[in-house]
Protein backbone atom coordinates (compact mmCIF):
# COMPACT_ATOMS: atom_id res chain seq x y z
CA UNK A 1 0.00 0.00 0.00
CA UNK A 2 1.03 3.53 -0.90
CA UNK A 3 -0.59 6.73 -0.66
CA UNK A 4 0.04 9.79 -3.30
CA UNK A 5 -1.78 12.92 -2.53
CA UNK A 6 -5.54 12.54 -1.35
CA UNK A 7 -5.38 8.50 -2.72
CA UNK A 8 -4.30 4.99 -1.15
CA UNK A 9 -3.24 2.78 -4.25
CA UNK A 10 -3.32 -1.21 -2.33
CA UNK A 11 -0.75 -3.93 -3.07
CA UNK A 12 -1.31 -7.50 -2.27
CA UNK A 13 2.53 -8.18 -3.45
CA UNK A 14 4.54 -5.21 -1.21
CA UNK A 15 4.22 -5.05 2.49
CA UNK A 16 3.71 -0.82 3.95
CA UNK A 17 7.24 0.73 3.64
CA UNK A 18 7.79 2.43 6.82
CA UNK A 19 10.80 5.12 7.12
CA UNK A 20 11.49 4.48 11.05
CA UNK A 21 13.65 7.23 11.24
CA UNK A 22 13.11 10.94 9.64
CA UNK A 23 12.72 14.25 11.10
CA UNK A 24 10.36 17.68 10.12
CA UNK A 25 11.09 21.39 11.04
CA UNK A 26 9.16 24.72 9.95
CA UNK A 27 9.80 26.84 7.40
CA UNK A 28 7.75 29.78 9.36
CA UNK A 29 10.40 31.37 11.62
CA UNK A 30 7.62 33.42 13.01
CA UNK A 31 5.16 30.84 14.43
CA UNK A 32 7.99 28.59 14.99
CA UNK A 33 11.29 30.20 15.77
CA UNK A 34 14.47 28.45 16.25
CA UNK A 35 17.15 29.82 18.40
CA UNK A 36 19.67 31.95 17.13
CA UNK A 37 22.60 29.89 15.54
CA UNK A 38 20.55 26.75 14.98
CA UNK A 39 19.05 27.21 11.47
CA UNK A 40 19.62 24.32 9.49
CA UNK A 41 21.13 24.18 6.34
CA UNK A 42 19.01 22.07 4.09
CA UNK A 43 14.96 22.70 4.08
CA UNK A 44 12.69 19.87 6.24
CA UNK A 45 8.90 21.05 5.95
CA UNK A 46 6.47 18.44 5.60
CA UNK A 47 5.15 19.05 2.40
CA UNK A 48 9.12 18.80 0.95
CA UNK A 49 8.79 15.16 2.86
CA UNK A 50 5.33 13.81 1.84
CA UNK A 51 6.24 14.56 -1.50
CA UNK A 52 9.72 12.59 -1.68
CA UNK A 53 7.64 9.58 0.15
CA UNK A 54 4.59 9.61 -2.45
CA UNK A 55 7.90 9.54 -5.12
CA UNK A 56 9.75 6.59 -2.97
CA UNK A 57 6.30 4.76 -2.47
CA UNK A 58 6.66 4.92 1.39
CA UNK A 59 3.22 4.34 2.95
CA UNK A 60 4.46 6.08 6.56
CA UNK A 61 6.98 7.29 8.95
CA UNK A 62 7.81 7.96 12.47
CA UNK A 63 9.02 11.59 12.89
CA UNK A 64 11.33 12.53 15.66
CA UNK A 65 11.44 15.57 17.14
CA UNK A 66 14.18 17.52 15.72
CA UNK A 67 16.12 19.70 18.46
CA UNK A 68 16.13 22.52 16.12
CA UNK A 69 12.71 22.84 17.67
CA UNK A 70 13.96 21.82 20.97
CA UNK A 71 10.89 21.22 23.59
CA UNK A 72 8.42 22.64 21.68
CA UNK A 73 6.26 19.99 19.50
CA UNK A 74 3.66 22.54 18.02
CA UNK A 75 5.41 21.35 14.30
CA UNK A 76 5.01 17.86 14.60
CA UNK A 77 2.26 18.61 16.55
CA UNK A 78 0.75 19.63 12.92
CA UNK A 79 2.15 17.12 11.03
CA UNK A 80 0.52 14.39 12.77
CA UNK A 81 -2.88 15.63 13.01
CA UNK A 82 -2.95 16.93 9.35
CA UNK A 83 -1.56 13.32 8.41
CA UNK A 84 -2.39 10.77 11.07
CA UNK A 85 -2.14 7.52 7.98
CA UNK A 86 1.32 8.70 7.68
CA UNK A 87 2.65 9.70 10.78
CA UNK A 88 3.30 9.11 14.12
CA UNK A 89 5.78 10.78 16.44
CA UNK A 90 8.83 10.16 18.79
CA UNK A 91 8.83 13.20 21.32
CA UNK A 92 11.76 14.99 23.20
CA UNK A 93 11.72 15.22 26.80
CA UNK A 94 13.69 18.35 28.95
CA UNK A 95 14.77 15.58 31.82
CA UNK A 96 15.75 18.75 33.86
CA UNK A 97 12.09 19.79 34.20
CA UNK A 98 10.68 18.55 37.46
CA UNK A 99 7.32 17.47 35.66
CA UNK A 100 9.00 15.47 32.95
CA UNK A 101 7.26 12.24 33.22
CA UNK A 102 3.79 14.07 33.57
CA UNK A 103 5.30 16.26 30.19
CA UNK A 104 6.10 12.43 28.62
CA UNK A 105 2.18 11.12 30.34
CA UNK A 106 0.96 13.81 28.21
CA UNK A 107 2.10 13.86 24.95
CA UNK A 108 1.70 9.81 24.77
CA UNK A 109 -1.52 10.02 26.30
CA UNK A 110 -3.41 12.87 25.44
CA UNK A 111 -1.20 13.36 21.89
CA UNK A 112 -0.75 9.79 20.69
CA UNK A 113 3.02 10.08 20.73
CA UNK A 114 4.36 6.33 20.28
CA UNK A 115 7.72 6.94 21.92
CA UNK A 116 10.37 8.96 23.88
CA UNK A 117 14.16 10.03 22.30
CA UNK A 118 16.81 9.63 24.43
CA UNK A 119 19.62 12.51 23.80
CA UNK A 120 22.63 12.71 25.80
CA UNK A 121 22.68 16.42 25.03
CA UNK A 122 19.14 17.07 26.68
CA UNK A 123 21.50 16.33 30.07
CA UNK A 124 23.58 18.71 29.60
CA UNK A 125 23.02 21.76 32.22
CA UNK A 126 22.02 24.82 30.70
CA UNK A 127 20.76 23.18 27.52
CA UNK A 128 17.87 25.43 27.04
CA UNK A 129 20.83 28.31 26.85
CA UNK A 130 23.37 26.50 24.83
CA UNK A 131 20.86 25.94 21.92
CA UNK A 132 21.47 29.30 20.98
CA UNK A 133 24.98 28.28 20.13
CA UNK A 134 26.06 26.95 16.85
CA UNK A 135 27.03 23.13 17.08
CA UNK A 136 31.27 24.30 16.51
CA UNK A 137 29.84 27.16 19.26
CA UNK A 138 28.74 24.57 21.84
CA UNK A 139 31.76 21.86 21.66
CA UNK A 140 34.18 24.78 21.84
CA UNK A 141 32.07 25.81 25.08
CA UNK A 142 31.58 23.00 26.89
CA UNK A 143 35.45 22.52 26.79
CA UNK A 144 35.96 25.06 29.58
CA UNK A 145 32.46 24.96 31.27
CA UNK A 146 32.75 23.16 34.39
CA UNK A 147 28.78 23.13 34.70
CA UNK A 148 28.19 21.77 31.08
CA UNK A 149 29.62 18.30 32.01
CA UNK A 150 27.19 15.47 30.79
CA UNK A 151 25.19 13.90 33.22
CA UNK A 152 24.46 10.08 32.79
CA UNK A 153 21.23 9.22 30.69
CA UNK A 154 20.92 6.36 33.63
CA UNK A 155 20.85 9.12 36.28
CA UNK A 156 17.26 9.51 38.46
CA UNK A 157 15.46 11.68 35.89
CA UNK A 158 16.37 9.04 32.94
CA UNK A 159 15.59 6.25 34.97
CA UNK A 160 12.07 8.10 36.39
CA UNK A 161 11.29 8.78 31.82
CA UNK A 162 12.68 5.28 30.73
CA UNK A 163 10.41 3.79 33.61
CA UNK A 164 7.64 5.57 32.90
CA UNK A 165 7.76 5.09 29.18
CA UNK A 166 7.60 1.14 30.00
CA UNK A 167 4.72 1.75 32.14
CA UNK A 168 2.77 3.48 28.86
CA UNK A 169 4.14 0.82 26.54
CA UNK A 170 6.46 3.18 24.51
CA UNK A 171 9.81 2.68 23.31
CA UNK A 172 12.78 4.75 24.09
CA UNK A 173 15.16 5.56 21.37
CA UNK A 174 18.83 6.32 22.21
CA UNK A 175 20.72 8.78 20.26
CA UNK A 176 24.06 7.42 21.48
CA UNK A 177 26.97 7.04 20.50
CA UNK A 178 29.26 4.11 21.66
CA UNK A 179 31.12 5.43 24.96
CA UNK A 180 27.17 5.34 26.41
CA UNK A 181 26.41 1.70 25.41
CA UNK A 182 27.36 1.03 29.07
CA UNK A 183 24.67 3.27 30.39
CA UNK A 184 22.30 1.74 27.52
CA UNK A 185 23.11 -1.82 28.85
CA UNK A 186 22.28 -0.37 32.75
CA UNK A 187 18.68 0.39 32.23
CA UNK A 188 18.45 -2.74 29.76
CA UNK A 189 19.06 -4.90 32.62
CA UNK A 190 17.10 -2.62 35.42
CA UNK A 191 14.25 -1.88 33.71
CA UNK A 192 13.26 -4.44 31.23
CA UNK A 193 9.64 -3.83 30.67
CA UNK A 194 10.47 -0.57 28.17
CA UNK A 195 11.25 -1.32 25.00
CA UNK A 196 13.84 0.34 23.45
CA UNK A 197 15.96 1.42 20.37
CA UNK A 198 19.37 2.60 19.18
CA UNK A 199 19.29 5.16 16.50
CA UNK A 200 21.67 5.01 13.34
CA UNK A 201 24.15 1.93 14.04
CA UNK A 202 24.56 3.34 17.87
CA UNK A 203 27.20 5.94 15.79
CA UNK A 204 29.74 2.86 15.21
CA UNK A 205 31.74 3.57 12.43
CA UNK A 206 32.87 1.45 9.58
CA UNK A 207 36.62 2.96 9.85
CA UNK A 208 36.80 1.63 12.83
CA UNK A 209 37.12 -1.82 11.65
CA UNK A 210 35.09 -4.68 10.09
CA UNK A 211 32.46 -7.03 12.35
CA UNK A 212 34.69 -8.92 14.86
CA UNK A 213 37.30 -5.74 14.64
CA UNK A 214 35.80 -3.34 15.26
CA UNK A 215 35.63 -3.00 19.07
CA UNK A 216 32.50 -0.16 19.31
CA UNK A 217 30.42 -2.06 16.79
CA UNK A 218 31.21 -5.55 18.78
CA UNK A 219 29.86 -4.21 21.95
CA UNK A 220 26.50 -3.01 19.82
CA UNK A 221 26.16 -6.68 18.96
CA UNK A 222 26.84 -7.60 21.89
CA UNK A 223 23.41 -5.76 23.10
CA UNK A 224 21.34 -8.20 21.31
CA UNK A 225 20.92 -10.13 24.88
CA UNK A 226 18.52 -7.91 25.73
CA UNK A 227 15.76 -8.94 23.81
CA UNK A 228 13.42 -5.72 24.22
CA UNK A 229 16.28 -3.44 22.40
CA UNK A 230 15.42 -2.99 18.72
CA UNK A 231 18.11 -1.09 16.32
CA UNK A 232 17.83 1.50 13.31
CA UNK A 233 19.65 0.74 10.77
CA UNK A 234 19.36 4.82 9.74
CA UNK A 235 21.80 7.38 8.74
CA UNK A 236 23.99 5.28 6.20
CA UNK A 237 25.90 8.95 5.83
CA UNK A 238 27.19 8.46 9.27
CA UNK A 239 28.57 5.34 9.41
CA UNK A 240 29.80 5.32 5.81
CA UNK A 241 32.62 6.62 4.52
CA UNK A 242 31.06 6.16 0.59
CA UNK A 243 28.34 7.85 -1.01
CA UNK A 244 25.03 5.75 -1.80
CA UNK A 245 24.54 3.40 -1.50
CA UNK A 246 27.00 2.74 1.11
CA UNK A 247 28.43 -0.58 0.33
CA UNK A 248 30.75 -0.65 3.57
CA UNK A 249 27.79 -0.69 5.48
CA UNK A 250 26.39 -3.91 3.91
CA UNK A 251 28.55 -6.01 6.31
CA UNK A 252 27.80 -3.97 9.27
CA UNK A 253 23.74 -4.57 8.17
CA UNK A 254 24.24 -8.28 7.28
CA UNK A 255 25.91 -8.72 11.15
CA UNK A 256 22.59 -7.15 12.73
CA UNK A 257 20.49 -9.51 11.18
CA UNK A 258 22.56 -12.01 12.36
CA UNK A 259 22.85 -11.03 15.91
CA UNK A 260 18.97 -9.00 16.45
CA UNK A 261 17.09 -10.91 14.04
CA UNK A 262 15.83 -8.89 11.32
CA UNK A 263 12.46 -8.56 13.10
CA UNK A 264 14.29 -6.03 15.31
CA UNK A 265 15.84 -3.92 13.02
CA UNK A 266 14.45 -0.99 11.10
CA UNK A 267 15.18 1.34 8.46
CA UNK A 268 15.29 4.82 8.02
CA UNK A 269 16.52 7.43 6.01
CA UNK A 270 16.76 10.56 8.31
CA UNK A 271 15.31 13.14 6.54
CA UNK A 272 15.95 16.58 5.79
CA UNK A 273 19.86 15.33 5.72
CA UNK A 274 19.28 12.48 3.52
CA UNK A 275 18.49 15.31 0.67
CA UNK A 276 22.11 16.47 0.87
CA UNK A 277 23.46 13.15 0.80
CA UNK A 278 22.39 11.43 -2.43
CA UNK A 279 18.48 11.86 -2.15
CA UNK A 280 15.53 10.52 -0.62
CA UNK A 281 14.25 8.21 -3.23
CA UNK A 282 17.87 7.00 -3.76
CA UNK A 283 18.07 6.13 0.60
CA UNK A 284 15.23 4.02 0.20
CA UNK A 285 16.65 1.53 -2.07
CA UNK A 286 19.72 0.93 0.08
CA UNK A 287 18.48 -2.26 2.09
CA UNK A 288 16.99 -3.94 -1.64
CA UNK A 289 20.04 -3.42 -2.81
CA UNK A 290 22.55 -5.27 -0.11
CA UNK A 291 22.97 -8.74 -1.21
CA UNK A 292 22.09 -12.35 0.65
CA UNK A 293 18.73 -10.77 2.17
CA UNK A 294 15.75 -12.89 2.41
CA UNK A 295 12.62 -11.27 1.15
CA UNK A 296 11.23 -11.99 4.44
CA UNK A 297 14.03 -10.22 6.06
CA UNK A 298 13.74 -6.84 3.83
CA UNK A 299 9.90 -6.82 4.67
CA UNK A 300 10.90 -6.82 8.53
CA UNK A 301 13.47 -4.09 8.05
CA UNK A 302 11.27 -2.00 5.69
CA UNK A 303 8.54 -1.56 7.99
CA UNK A 304 7.44 -4.57 9.45
CA UNK A 305 9.58 -4.14 12.60
CA UNK A 306 8.22 -0.84 12.37
CA UNK A 307 4.78 -1.27 12.35
CA UNK A 308 4.84 -4.61 14.77
CA UNK A 309 6.29 -2.08 17.36
CA UNK A 310 4.54 1.30 16.73
CA UNK A 311 1.44 -0.02 15.42
CA UNK A 312 -0.38 -0.02 11.98
CA UNK A 313 0.39 3.45 9.80
CA UNK A 314 -3.27 2.45 7.93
Amino acid sequence: MYHSGSSTFWSEKRLAKIDSHLHVWALDDERYPMPPGRVPNVPGDVDRLLASMDEAEVDGALIVQPIFHGFDHGYVNEAIAAHPDRFKGMALINPQRMDAVDQLDHLVSEQGYRGVRFNPAMWVYGVIEHLSLSPAERTEHFKTCAECQMQHIDDDAGRAIYEKAGELGVPVGFMVSPKFFDQVDTLLRDLPKTPAIIDHFGGCKVADGAPGSNADFDALLALAKHPQLRIKVSGFVGPSDEALPHKDTWPMVKALIDAYGANRLMWGTDFPWIQSHGGYVEGTKIIDQIPDISEGDRDQLMGGTATSLFGSWS
